[in-house]
């Protein structure tokens, strides 16, 4: 069973950069969304979920998701709890 050593997010600078990008893309597909606290917490849910998934594969080698897939679902799910975050930011 291979194992992830915590790299102290060294790479904090290209993570930021790929959210920026998921957070685009999302604009682009969905436009600003409006949602009530359930709304963005089950969508959040559901990005943890296809995670999962993708790490599931990746560990019982299913199909042919590797770290790509994993890495990308992990944006996927960075994105949307920054997205919470900032909604619930004290101004």
């Amino acid at each position: 069973m291979s194992r992830w050593k915590d790299k102290e997010l060294k790479n904090i600078k290209y993570l930021f950069y790929a959210v920026s990008d998921e957070n685009i893309r999302q604009l682009e597909k969905w436009g600003v969304q409006d949602h009530s606290p359930f709304i963005w917490i089950t969508a959040l849910t559901e990005e943890v979920g296809e995670l999962s998934e993708a790490t599931l594969k990746q560990h019982f080698g299913g199909s042919n998701h590797g770290k790509k897939q994993v890495y990308n679902e992990a944006i996927q799910v960075a994105t949307l709890a920054l997205k919470i975050a900032e909604m619930n930011m004290e101004e």
